[in-house]
């Protein structure tokens, strides 16, 4: 269901095809009002009629296409209303003008009323909202469209009333036509009319509304040109460029009227761009990817402003030549400011071009630059390669970057589309991977300044990819060693206590045999008992150290429990009563069975280590061990009710540090930290790598 804020519609095909009908028809009407009223061609110009017309109608071929391919879509509905309205005022003006200069009160009044009363909503109105539409058909999202909706909607609609009354109020609205001037003509006044409203505080006021409705429009195509994705921009920009060309040439051929003809007011002509603006709507939501828009902005923005430049350089100079000179050699004025403009030309071009290009293209144009930021971001120390992959993007405004490995994506930043091109990852002659792009929308391939600056990228990414092939390695060895480690120790407890122990064992027995016959009442047996008894103080110091450095190697009551026996064997050693009472909970998942001798032994470790920080540390009243175990990796982790982090400060010390040296050495992680419930800590200990070199005794 739509949001109740989209300004959406959806209407029959029908009713699309009888509105551009009825604008056809009234486009008609127009063609024969001039061919019977025997209109002349200038007064058709300056009275808007031709302007008038052919936007009216080009709105009406770009709305019905909207509205017939995308019937939800508001600004397919609102682009035909304008064709109406426009097409409207253009079929009454040669009867207007007509009826005026006969004298016929009557006929004046109404076509001066739907003269004035039709075009204004186009502009007031229908436009407006089109652009607050554009180009899906509803307002803009979050905040804007819950708290400025109806507002927005509301100044809108005023707008297009005030503009209305405001040109129903002159009596003259033929006064750019040749004889039609106050005073040459009778007023015709509109049946709407309230005289004087277009003057004064009003007049303005309805100005002031009409530049906020357009304001709020750009505000709007800036907002979704901000938020929106690469879709979204791109079609943002053809409404704009088509907007930036309307103002060029309004402005241009005003600029060159004043001079060629001046006091003889605005080129009205020169409205007729206009209707670029509905052409490039249409072109954004059918087929936004026609062309490549950013192509189409930098050629334009570039030779604006180089046209503007050059322009304001000739007049500078033919104004300061003039001054120096005097005003009575033009021909040599102007071959001074040509040869000025000529100079100036390629210099300002190519500065101007690069400075877009980068705007538009990034830093394709400075190779270096753009291989400079890739190298930045690999010199703060990425965790992976693919992390500077948004760099790339950046440094080419490019939609679209990944890197591969062995076929399989490691990495991928922006919207994949197609088509894509592919760049090799080398080190010392080894293909490492691809570094793979998207074209840019519009493009069917790269350019080739594109592909060289790429390529230069994919050097230093290349070795990026080895560095971390190799750390990878290093810390696979790392826990293959640790792994052997302690599988090795479990093999020397178990030959310890099986071997030597058992060994020990007997000769203390032996020793108690001796000791046993030298009480027998033989003349030697005090000295029998004393070396039985040394014998025996001897074995039985060996067996306590052979049992510490057993338990050393491996902790017993993990091989007599197993680790969440043993962990809760532990945890009832520490469970407390007065004065301050601690009990201690574990809870595990049931899965956790056997384990690889390193991750198992660290895990034991890093929980012991943690309860025994919280019965030393704590004033919690409660802890929960968790021991959880998946496919993947081993979960444990300590909670406890401590104080509230904001009122204690943990200092990290030798037990902390331990804990997270275990950890890592297996690849894993640890987090500890005060939390606002208490503390906590948590390991994640990878199995996969751990079992590698496991040892089967």
């Amino acid at each position: 269901m739509p949001d109740q804020g989209d300004v959406r519609v959806g209407r029959p095909p029908w009713l699309a095809a009888g509105l551009v009908a009825l604008a056809v028809a009234e486009a008609l009407t127009t063609v024969v009002g001039v061919l019977v009223t025997g209109m002349p061609l200038a007064a058709a110009q300056d009275s808007f009629l031709v302007s008038n017309a052919a936007i009216g109608s080009v709105c009406a071929v770009c709305g019905g296409l909207i509205a017939a391919s995308r019937p939800r879509n508001a600004l397919g509905w609102l682009l035909l209303g304008v064709a109406v309205a426009q097409t409207a005022t253009a079929a009454v003006t040669p009867w207007l003008a007509r009826a005026i200069a006969v004298g016929d009160a009557r006929a004046t009044a109404w076509t001066a009323t739907v003269y004035s009363a039709a075009w204004p909503w186009a502009i007031g109105l229908f436009l407006p909202l089109a652009v607050l539409v554009f180009p899906e058909g509803r307002l803009p999202g979050g905040r804007l469209r819950a708290r400025v909706r109806w507002p927005l909607l509301a100044v809108v609609l005023a707008n297009g009333v005030a503009q209305v009354l405001t040109f129903s109020a002159d009596p003259y609205p033929l006064a750019p036509v040749a004889g039609f001037a106050p005073g040459q003509v009778p007023p015709a006044w509109s049946w709407l009319a309230i005289p004087g409203l277009d003057t004064g505080p009003v007049g303005a006021g309805t100005n002031i509304l009409l530049a906020a409705t357009y304001l709020a429009g750009v505000v709007t195509l800036v907002v979704r040109y901000r938020r929106g994705g690469e879709r979204t921009r791109r079609q943002v920009l053809w409404p704009l460029l088509a907007a930036v060309v309307v103002v060029v040439v309004i402005a241009v051929t005003r600029a060159v009227w004043s001079v060629a003809a001046p006091g003889t007011g605005f080129p009205i002509m020169s409205t007729l761009a206009v209707a670029l603006i509905p052409v490039g709507m249409t072109i954004a939501v059918l087929r936004h990817q026609l062309l490549d828009i950013r192509l189409l902005w930098s050629r334009t923005v570039t030779y604006v402003v180089l046209t503007a430049a050059l322009v304001a350089t000739y007049v500078a100079v033919v104004e300061i030549v003039t001054r120096l000179v005097g005003p009575g050699d033009g021909l040599a004025t102007s071959v001074a400011a040509t040869v000025v403009v000529a100079a100036a030309f390629d210099p300002i071009r190519v500065r101007l071009q690069r400075l877009v290009d980068t705007l538009l293209y990034g830093d394709r144009g400075d190779p270096v630059r753009a291989v400079s930021s890739v190298t930045a971001q690999l010199a703060t120390g990425p965790e992976r390669p693919g992390d500077v992959l948004p760099a790339v993007c950046q440094a080419l405004k490019l939609p679209w970057a990944a890197l591969a490995v062995d076929g399989d994506t490691v990495g991928e930043v922006g919207t994949r589309r197609a088509p894509q091109e592919s760049f090799p990852l080398r080190h010392a002659g080894r293909t490492l991977g691809e570094l793979r792009v998207g074209v840019r929308s519009g493009q069917a391939r790269l350019a080739p300044s594109d592909r060289a600056v790429l390529e230069l990228m994919a050097l230093p990414i290349g070795v990026a990819l080895h560095a971390e092939a190799l750390s990878a390695a290093v810390q696979a060895s790392r826990q293959e060693i640790v792994a052997a480690r302690e599988e090795e120790r479990r093999r020397l407890r178990r030959d310890l206590h099986d071997g030597l122990a058992s060994v020990l064992t007997g000769v203390a027995f032996q020793a108690d045999a001796v000791i046993t016959l030298a009480s027998g009442g033989r003349r030697d047996a005090p000295r029998i008992a004393a070396l039985g008894e040394d014998i025996r103080g001897s074995v039985t110091s060996a067996l306590d150290d052979v049992r510490r450095l057993i338990n050393e190697l491996h902790p017993a009551a993990l091989h007599e429990l197993g680790l969440v026996e043993a962990v809760r064997r532990h945890a009832q050693r520490l469970t407390r009563g007065d004065p301050v009472p601690l009990v201690i909970a574990v809870v595990d998942d049931d899965r956790v069975t056997e384990l690889p001798a390193a991750v198992e032994v660290a895990a034991y470790r890093i929980l012991v280590e943690a309860l025994t920080n919280v019965a030393r540390h704590s004033r919690a009243t409660h802890a929960e061990v968790e021991i959880r175990c998946s496919e993947a990796d081993l979960v444990v982790g300590v909670r406890d009710d401590g104080p509230p982090g904001d009122e204690v400060v943990w200092h990290p010390g030798v037990g902390l540090a331990s804990m997270r040296d275990r950890a890592e050495e297996l690849g894993g992680r640890l987090d500890a930290a005060p939390s606002p419930g208490g503390g906590h800590v948590l390991a994640r200990l990878p199995l996969a790598r751990a079992a590698v070199s496991r040892v089967v005794p």
